[in-house]
């Protein structure tokens, strides 16, 4: 531990040399809602922490400056840190077009605060449309950008923009081992991709506030007792508004008649968000008395709050993400966290269609204790990601790699490619049968020729090679490109060098024959050689009953018999 600690160190030291003694390393964290502000804190602080290595610049927009969603930015100056600048971005409306005209307003405004600051490298998180604003303009501008939570997938146009800003950043800080995959998988450099869990579990695994009951008291009634009221977070899904407000609708309804103390939270700065809201007065939220609405919670607050509730309840990423920490249960409605791990305390209601169906869930999971998860974090992601930042050396090249697999070279598209179907010339050589066939791409056969197979070597390669030829001939007349040929026979081959090993007493004369080279010089084409069996079983998993499924086997009956096994 004490050698891997000072390799460390004389690392960033040899960093530190690189970039230039002196030079400290301009960090600019940009945060737009109360949400994002609650993973990028954590890492703000590590940064004003360590002054000597650091230099801290923070840009405040988005929903932070909105009267209506509380003027979050209050508890960012609140947590003593001074804010370069103000950007207004929010350009107000009830539909997507309000959320493209924000991102262009923030590209707009975005260069000047750049070209100020410039900083060596710009924190961004999440997937929300401010954030897209903030990776293009830093991207465009030639600054580095580090991607918090980059790799994971939920649901609706969130997945959509998080990839994106994948592809603008620079190095990447994911949560979990599945959106390291990801990232890897979505060809980003690894070297550059560090997983150290979630910068807010930093904070939710240290919280022991012992006065919580003066919290859930402030917000709820000095009347609330642990584990006997729920929290309800909901967001508009942008990509089905009219669905998700209806779903809203149908929660509220099922929590009036679940008839418990609720803390409800306004949504998101989304197309549909001014509807819900509509939608919480239409049914008397604010005046009800068993129901808290607020825009706005601190997180200090909010992680107690959630932490001895009987139940949380919404789409909300903090609950699938952030609550399983303390063992709350979740009751998760709709799609908009599609695809993200959850631990065992979330119940899904992905059709959340009925109050019915809602009132089931609540009845379900309140009051329930499920074991702390620790999915999304240890408590360590900032020094973690501390480190990773002071390992950044600024000479090397802005334009970043991607790690692309490899892939077989493509045949050049012409118009006869894109007019003509392609295919390829089928040769199956069974114990009693020759066939040839024309087949496509999509595995159609177009026409189909059959002899029976010879009993000598001489005669056997001889009508191949008429029958290829004669097929090929055919291909043009029916308008389609032969790309190469296939060959199954029967017996042990090597398929590397298209050669027939051995076969059995069914093909007689078929031992140590190579194949391939003869009808390639005849046909001028690549030919591929493989057992019967093997192309068969092959064929279901890419056209037949195999096709999507992993494992499974395959019988084959003829004159022969013989079963094939597919893993993986």
């Amino acid at each position: 531990e004490v050698y891997f600690k000072n390799l460390s160190k004389q690392k960033q030291k040899e960093v530190m040399e690189k970039n230039g003694n002196n030079h400290k390393l301009r960090v600019c964290v940009a945060t737009c809602n109360r949400a994002d502000y609650s993973k990028l804190a954590p890492i703000m602080f590590g940064i004003k922490a360590e002054p000597q290595f650091f230099e801290l610049d923070v840009v405040v927009l988005g929903s932070h400056l909105i009267d209506d969603y509380g003027n979050t930015y209050r508890m960012i100056e609140q947590d003593d840190f001074d804010i370069h600048t103000r950007l207004h971005t929010i350009v107000r409306g009830e539909d997507e077009a309000a959320m493209v005209e924000s991102v262009g307003l923030a590209l707009v405004k975005l260069p000047d605060v750049l070209n100020r600051l410039k900083p060596d490298i710009m924190i961004v998180h999440g997937d929300r449309f401010d954030a897209l604003a903030l990776a293009t303009s830093a991207a465009l501008m030639n600054i580095r950008i580090l991607h918090i939570e980059g790799g994971e997938v939920s649901g609706t146009i969130d997945d959509s923009i998080r990839h994106a800003i994948t592809k603008l950043a620079h190095y990447h800080v994911c949560c979990t081992r599945s959106a390291e995959q990801h990232l890897i998988a979505m060809c980003e450099d690894h070297d550059r991709i560090l997983l150290a869990g979630c910068p807010s579990y930093d904070k939710l695994l240290s919280a022991k506030n012992k006065d919580y009951m003066s919290i859930i008291h402030m917000w709820l009634g000095e009347d609330v007792k642990t584990r006997d009221y729920i929290v309800a977070l909901q967001h508009p899904v942008t990509t089905d508004i009219k669905h998700s407000i209806k779903m809203f609708e149908l929660t509220l309804d099922a929590l009036i008649s679940f008839n418990k103390r609720t803390l409800v939270l306004f949504p998101n700065v989304d197309a549909g968000d001014k509807e819900m809201v509509r939608v919480m007065r239409k049914k008397g939220i604010e005046h009800h008395p068993n129901f808290r609405a607020v825009k706005h919670v601190p997180f200090e607050q909010f992680i107690q709050l959630v932490a001895h509730a009987g139940c949380m309840i919404g789409n909300s990423s903090c609950g699938v993400r952030e609550v399983g920490a303390f063992g709350t249960p979740v009751i998760n409605l709709g799609t908009r966290q599609t695809g993200r791990e959850t631990g065992e305390n979330v119940l899904h209601v992905r059709d959340a269609d009925t109050q019915d169906k809602i009132l089931h869930a609540l009845q379900l999971q309140f009051g329930k204790q499920y074991p702390c998860s620790k999915i999304y974090g240890d408590g360590n992601a900032v020094p973690r990601i501390l480190k990773f930042l002071k390992s950044i050396d600024l000479k090397e090249p802005l334009q970043k790699k991607f790690c692309f697999p490899p892939v077989k070279d493509n045949i050049s598209q012409d118009i006869d490619h894109i007019l003509e179907t392609q295919s390829a010339l089928a040769v199956d050589l069974g114990g009693t049968n020759l066939r040839v066939a024309i087949v496509s791409m999509k595995g159609e056969i177009v026409k189909k020729y059959t002899q029976l197979n010879p009993k000598t070597y001489e005669d056997r390669l001889e009508l191949i090679l008429k029958m290829c030829v004669e097929a090929a001939s055919e291909a043009v007349n029916a308008n389609c490109r032969i790309l190469g040929v296939g060959i199954s026979t029967g017996g042990r081959v090597n398929p590397r060098e298209g050669i027939v090993l051995h076969s059995t007493k069914l093909i007689q004369e078929w031992s140590s024959v190579d194949l391939r080279t003869p009808i390639s010089d005849a046909l001028h084409l690549p030919v591929w050689v493989d057992n019967d069996g093997n192309c068969a079983a092959l064929a279901e998993r890419k056209f037949g009953h195999g096709k999507g499924i992993e494992n499974f086997v395959t019988l084959i009956t003829g004159t022969g018999g013989s079963g094939y096994i597919i893993v993986q």
